[in-house]
């Protein structure tokens, strides 16, 4: 990487005490790992100072190793730091792509595939390995227009990098503020179930508060970083995309958007991105009764602001990842509050739930890159790729019923271990809040203290769904009445209709929700549609890696290859990229052979994974590594082009 910069540090007292602070709080293996390359000393991942391998999702911040051993790392860590704030130069600024496979492997204590090695490059800022192969003929950089239809996480990170690239854009949001879910989710409890670390932008890392963000904290960040990156100055707020037109004659998309006073315009592109995410359009139930309830109702997305729940009775029906953070957070406030559950959640323990980063921690983030980046790289290897193998059926496996492999039997003795300590002697809740399916056959959630807060005396769980609405309370389907003063409607959102409502119209005027049938959205790489070209879809069909990660790291893998092919629209002269349909179909049967051996199309269990057919249009099915491979550069070859007008190419 490039060398940490130390000219303008000082070794005062006062600097030197918040190092040493810093680096007593540290994780150990991490500073093991900014020791070898700060040093050159490959002795610290060898024996004695082998780190044992870490349980779960937590951060192993001792490592496994002795006191004393620790005690060592910490002071030779800090030696080490201190002689490069006097100018020592970082002994192995570069490391090698097998030096840095081997100190991930033994940081981790697990084998680690060779391929991780290119997204260990990319949070290291080293060169990447990936060779790309261009055409010696270039013309010169003609300019390109492009149209980003949403200002969340997604638009955010395509305006910068689209800025980056001096590509001149606009940004279309219906909404008065950049965020995109984080504006409108805003319920008691509502924060993000990935490390605060990985969930940031590679380009723009923050100074977190908490480990685990809660969702004041993650807008904030969103906002600063589009202040910061003039993001709110390219884009037009209150403004709605009706529909976008491909016009085959000039190779341009009309974009037809209707203003916050009803006014229709169109605004024309050569480029359309779709930002407009998944976690935007609530489900909510068609139930007899539900609109003659009295009291407050609303979809957890929808959550009053300023809504009073003292002394109320509240019903929330779902038990998803919105109502795992909202039972616990008005538990105690509310008066009553009446679970309704039609399937149970698998739920990992959450070691570092509400848990602040420290002062020191946050200082050392901010002045010791290599800290930061091998921090972001180790717990970056247990959200994404590490349980990839468990989720794979093993068609000889005795019990399909419960598990899918050996060692997803494993996991899920763990996990039902778990929930059972947690829930104690209620056996009346153990037989309904322990999933029958196989672990992560759902999304997996994290516990911060669901299943304690279950067997409060204040809190029912009624393990069946919902039948009937009255105007004060809800009926089951066994026919008990329950009364309600409010009603949340923890129901999840409809994410397999990717882009509804706004109406795409490719070449010979082809309906995108028509090829798609409805909800059956299919994409190369998630990211281009064939007969749509100049279209990139952002978070789109087959994105979400069900396994764990961060979504932001796949949304700067779809952006980064995406801007590849724009910046070789620009070099080649091209006016139009639109992929193969033979590329385009063949990916696709690769995704769907790939998730008929995994779990997700597991028959025990309903999920939002699935669309209507029964296919898998959410999760992608493929390793990070490979993700990120194929997502390192783009090919013309997968590609149909079109050369811009008065082009020679």
């Amino acid at each position: 990487m490039t060398e940490p910069d130390n000219s303008d540090r000082t070794s005062s007292t006062t600097e030197l005490a918040t190092w040493r602070a810093a680096i007593d709080l540290a994780n150990v293996p991490t500073l093991q790992m900014v020791l070898v390359q700060l040093t050159g000393d490959r002795s610290w991942i060898e024996d004695p100072y082998l780190p044992t391998r870490p349980q779960g999702i937590n951060d192993h911040d001792s490592g496994g190793l002795s006191e004393g051993h620790q005690q060592e790392v910490r002071d030779a860590t800090f030696d080490a730091i201190v002689a490069w704030l006097e100018g020592e130069p970082v002994a192995i600024a570069e490391p090698s792509s097998e030096l840095l496979l081997e100190m991930l492997r033994t940081s981790l204590a697990e084998p680690i595939p060779e391929g991780y090695v290119h997204m260990m490059r990319h949070e290291l800022g080293l060169p990447s390995e990936i060779s790309v192969e261009r055409s010696d003929s270039r013309t010169s950089e003609l300019p390109l227009t492009a149209v980003v239809i949403g200002a969340g996480m997604s638009g955010i990170c395509a305006s910068v990098q689209l800025a980056a690239a001096g590509v001149e854009h606009v940004l279309i949001e219906r909404n008065s503020d950049v965020g995109g879910t984080w504006i409108e989710n805003r319920y008691p409890g509502c924060g993000v179930d990935v490390p605060s670390h990985l969930y940031s932008f590679s380009f723009a890392p923050n100074d977190w508060t908490h480990y685990f963000a809660l969702r004041d904290e993650i807008f904030d960040y969103f906002q600063r970083v589009a202040r910061e990156r003039g993001v709110y100055e390219r884009t037009r707020f209150g403004t709605e995309v009706l529909e976008a037109r491909y016009d085959e004659t000039t190779c341009m998309w009309d974009v037809t958007v209707r203003t916050a006073d009803g006014r229709t315009e169109t605004v024309r592109a050569n480029i359309v991105i779709s930002a407009v995410g998944a976690f935007n359009k609530p489900k909510l139930p068609s139930l007899p009764g539900r609109d003659t309830f009295t009291g407050p109702q609303f979809h957890t997305a929808r959550w009053p602001e300023g809504l009073d729940i003292a002394g109320k009775r509240v019903a929330v029906v779902g038990t998803g990842a919105s109502a795992m953070q909202i039972v616990p957070a008005i538990a105690g406030t509310a008066e009553r509050v009446l679970v309704f559950q039609r399937t149970p959640q698998w739920a990992a323990p959450f070691e570092k739930f509400r848990v602040k980063v420290p002062g020191p921690i946050t200082f050392l983030m901010r002045n010791m890159p290599l800290y930061a980046a091998w921090y972001r790289i180790r717990i970056g290897w247990a959200f994404n790729d590490r349980i990839y193998e468990a989720l794979q059926v093993d068609p000889t496996w005795e019990h399909p019923e419960r598990s899918l492999n050996a060692i997803n039997d494993g996991q899920r003795r763990v996990l039902a271990r778990y929930a059972e300590t947690e829930l104690g002697d209620r056996s009346d809740l153990r037989k309904h809040a322990i999933p029958t399916y196989p672990p992560f056959g759902k999304r997996m959630l994290l516990d911060n203290g669901w299943f304690k807060t279950l067997t409060r005396d204040d809190v029912e769980l009624h393990a069946e769904s919902v039948a009937t609405v009255l105007p004060d309370g809800i009926v089951t389907e066994s026919g008990e009445v329950h009364q309600a003063d409010v009603i949340v409607w923890a129901t999840g959102f409809d994410v397999v209709s990717f882009i509804v409502p706004i109406q795409m119209y490719g070449r010979g005027g082809t309906s995108l929700q028509e090829v798609w049938d409805g909800d059956d959205a299919r994409a190369f790489l998630g990211t281009a549609i064939a007969g749509f070209p100049n279209l990139f879809v952002l978070y789109g069909p087959n994105t979400q890696f069900g396994h764990g990660g961060s979504l932001i790291t796949v949304v700067e893998r779809q952006v980064s290859y995406m801007m590849d092919l724009i910046n070789q629209m620009r070099t080649e002269g091209l006016a139009s990229v639109e992929v193969k349909q033979e590329v385009h179909d063949e990916y696709n049967r690769r995704v769907d052979e790939a998730h008929r051996k995994m779990v997700w199309m597991h028959q025990g269990m309903d999920t939002y994974y699935r669309n209507s057919k029964g296919r898998v249009t959410v999760n992608n099915p493929f390793r990070m590594v490979d993700v990120w491979r194929w997502t390192a550069s783009a090919s013309l070859d997968d590609y149909s082009t079109s050369p811009r007008a008065g082009t020679l190419i």
